[in-house]
């Protein structure tokens, strides 16, 4: 019986340290998400902004979530769904507070948050037509970015059908001759706003941190990241109009252990083993026990004399004391519990 424990415990602790670990992970098809794997989807994104912090996806609300109470970055992506009166005031307190928004539109409906935070700047919800692309005019290639923060070790931000956004000046832009209807001029694709003690981020291309775009624009991400966002992070994931969670999947880590290691788990077991059939590990405990109720009895006895001692000064008589606690001794070990028996 106690071989089969021994080994027992030899086989679970051995499995402990080898056994693989699950962990659960979610995915879903849904345009600019961060748990959207495919080349539309932005999880890239998410590991670089996880690898520098805490990242939160918001899944419900903001007004259910009280975003106001909250510190740090809100990043909007492309957004399709409306947005209620209550959570872009929601948004304008999270903002006025001191903290960051980060929206990202072209087609959606990035406006209604500007719109609602009384701002004049838009989305055009148009593309602009510039010479400088790569592959086709869908591609434009933007060159002229005027904070130093992103442009450092950037030849260029490559677009993917891209909008601009209707404002005097801006920190990236498109060519002095880029085409939006019959206008020839350089257009935002990057505007920074202070509003009360917060800032918003501006930016007319989503697409640029999609999975499919990010390995051409990797290293402006990371400076974007490094310019603008302040931890933690909360990604709007709710105003995605297909989100859904459709499949819930497991990464498996597997480990890797020497041979050192399982001799050191197998020794252990073994010296246990021999312990405890030596009879040294029963020998040691019943000496330590004892030791702990010869400790306590004599304790107790040194109390009892205390106690007969201090009555002695009140006045009362020892000997009548002494015929008291004699027959108490005398009645504990006759009858146990002063009679009582255990219910069965």
């Amino acid at each position: 019986m106690r071989r089969a424990l021994y080994i027992t415990l030899m086989i679970f602790g051995i499995m402990i340290i080898i056994m693989p670990i699950s962990l659960p992970v979610f995915t879903t098809t849904s345009d600019f998400s961060v748990f959207n794997p495919s080349w539309i989807g932005v999880s890239q994104f998410g590991k670089m902004l996880f690898a520098g912090g805490k990242v939160y996806p918001v899944l419900v609300p903001f007004n259910s979530f009280n975003l106001r109470e909250k510190e740090g970055t809100l990043i909007i992506i492309a957004p399709d769904l409306s947005y209620s009166s209550f959570e872009i005031e929601e948004i304008k307190e999270f903002v006025r507070g001191g903290n960051t928004l980060i929206l990202m539109d072209d087609f959606g409906t990035g406006n209604e948050i500007l719109e609602g935070l009384n701002l004049s700047v838009r989305f055009s919800r148009k593309m602009p037509v510039d010479i400088f692309y790569m592959k086709d005019y869908h591609f434009p290639v933007v060159v002229k970015i005027n904070d130093e923060r992103l442009s450092a070790g950037v030849r260029g931000i490559l677009l993917n059908v891209p909008s601009v956004i209707e404002y005097p000046n801006g920190t990236a832009l498109t060519s002095s001759v880029s085409m939006l209807g019959r206008n020839f001029k350089e257009y935002p694709i990057l505007v920074t706003l202070k509003y009360g003690n917060g800032n918003i981020v501006l930016f007319s291309d989503p697409s640029v941190f999609t999975n499919e775009m990010i390995k051409y624009n990797r290293r402006f991400v990371e400076n974007f990241i490094k310019a603008y966002v302040k931890y933690p992070v909360y990604i709007d994931e709710a105003h995605h109009s297909n989100f859904n969670l459709v499949q819930m999947g497991t990464v498996v880590i597997r480990r890797n252990v020497n041979k050192i290691t399982i001799f050191y788990i197998i020794a252990s077991i073994s010296f246990l083993a021999l312990f405890i059939e030596s009879g040294l590990a029963y020998k040691i405990l019943a000496k330590a026990l004892s030791l702990v109720f010869g400790w306590l009895f004599k304790k107790e006895k040194e109390d009892i004399r205390s106690i007969v001692g201090r009555l002695k000064k009140e006045g009362y008589d020892e000997n009548v004391l002494l015929r008291i606690i004699n027959g108490i001794e005398k009645a504990r070990r006759l009858g146990g519990g002063y009679g009582r028996k255990e219910v069965s």
